[in-house]
This record gives structure tokens, sequence and C-alpha cells, in this order.
């Protein structure tokens, strides 16, 4: 497919709303890797972050998130979220972190990627990033591949779990939600008491 004049641009708070096509087709050629109760709550978080980032900005501060969007004769075809992230504290400064680049199916392989992947960069240089890193799945190899053209190395395997399969594993009690009524105080005892491992689960 031939390349096309792109424009890609950051999105604001009034736009979220006209980008409803593009959420549509990103939930459609996602598959099963997203619910569709998450991809419906898309542009309610982008609102979120969009406007924590702009009052951090009010205050004399920098941009906490981004999301950029690439335009075709007008037409939203995809976007980059950029999120600034604590690298923790072995690392001296903050990254940007991709947590997703989508072109629709129509423009993909004509460089719109690679040109949401300069916003990026532009992004981290901006807030004084010194790393832009991306999770990918294992499984998605083209992605991998996509990123690995463009200078991104594995670094480490992220595990995850979740919180109630890992109570059951440390032996912990599973009952921690159970608190609405009671006080804070109440709240807090118990919370202590049930994090405490259960004997029978305490192996040598």
């Amino acid at each position: 497919m031939p390349r096309v004049p792109v424009l890609v641009r950051s999105v604001t708070l009034a736009d979220v709303s006209a980008l409803a096509p593009l959420w549509a087709e990103f939930r459609e050629t996602s598959g099963s890797a997203l619910s569709a109760s998450a991809v419906l709550d898309i542009p309610d978080r982008v609102r979120e972050r969009l406007a924590a980032s702009d009052a951090v900005v009010s205050v004399g501060g920098r941009p906490t998130y981004r999301l950029a969007v690439a335009e075709v004769s007008g037409v939203a075809v995809g976007f980059a979220s950029l999120t600034v992230v604590d690298r923790g504290l072995m690392a001296a400064s903050s990254a940007v972190l991709v947590e997703v680049v989508h072109v629709n199916s129509s423009h993909r392989k004509t460089g719109i990627g690679t040109q949401l992947l300069r916003e990026a960069a532009g992004f981290a240089d901006e807030v004084g990033a010194t790393d832009v890193v991306v999770n990918v799945p294992p499984a998605l190899r083209d992605l991998n591949r996509f990123y690995a053209r463009h200078g991104f190395a594995p670094m480490v395997l992220r595990r995850s779990a979740p919180i109630g399969a890992l109570r059951r594993k440390l032996g912990v009690d599973t009952r921690l939600d159970a608190t609405i009524d009671l006080t804070p105080v109440q709240r807090s005892l118990r919370r202590r008491a049930l994090l405490s491992p259960r004997r029978s689960a305490v192996r040598p």
C-alpha cells in the first residue's frame, strides 16, 4: 500500500468522543485479548488520564500522559497510549511506557506505527525520560518483530498473579474485602489478623 500523508497529534479532552470509530476498530481487531467492558472503558480512562496530566501541567509540572492519534485526511486511523512511569528505586530517571500502539487494518504497513513511535520518543524528550519501554505479549510475534526492528530489546520477564490466587498460594485468608460495615479501626485490625498466614499453610 503506498504511503499517504499522515498527521500525528496529541489528543485533548474535547477529542476523545470523536474517536469512537477508532475504539470500535481496536475492539474488533483485539479479539479475545480484551473484554468488551475493558474496551468500553477506554474513553473514560483516557479522559481521566488526560485530566490528571492537565492538572499537573497547570501547576507547572510536566505531562504524565499522552494519547497520540494518527490521522489520514482528517480520519483517525491509529493511536498510541503513552504514560510516564517511575522505574523504581534502582533507576535514576523515569521512562515512557508505550501501553499500546494500534493502527487500523486498512492502514498497516504504511509507516504509521513508526510515526506513532516517533511521538513516543518526542514525549520522552519532553518529560526528561531516558527510555521508552513497551509491554508485548510473547505470543504476538509480528508485534515483537516490529518493536525489535525499532531497537527495543527484551530486558525483564514480568509475571502477574490475580490477588485471589496469590492469597491462596500464600495461605492468606481470602475474606479480606468483606469489611464494608466495619469502622476504620475494626477494618485495620481485621485485615491484620487475616493477613497472618494460617498455621496449616506454613511449611518447613
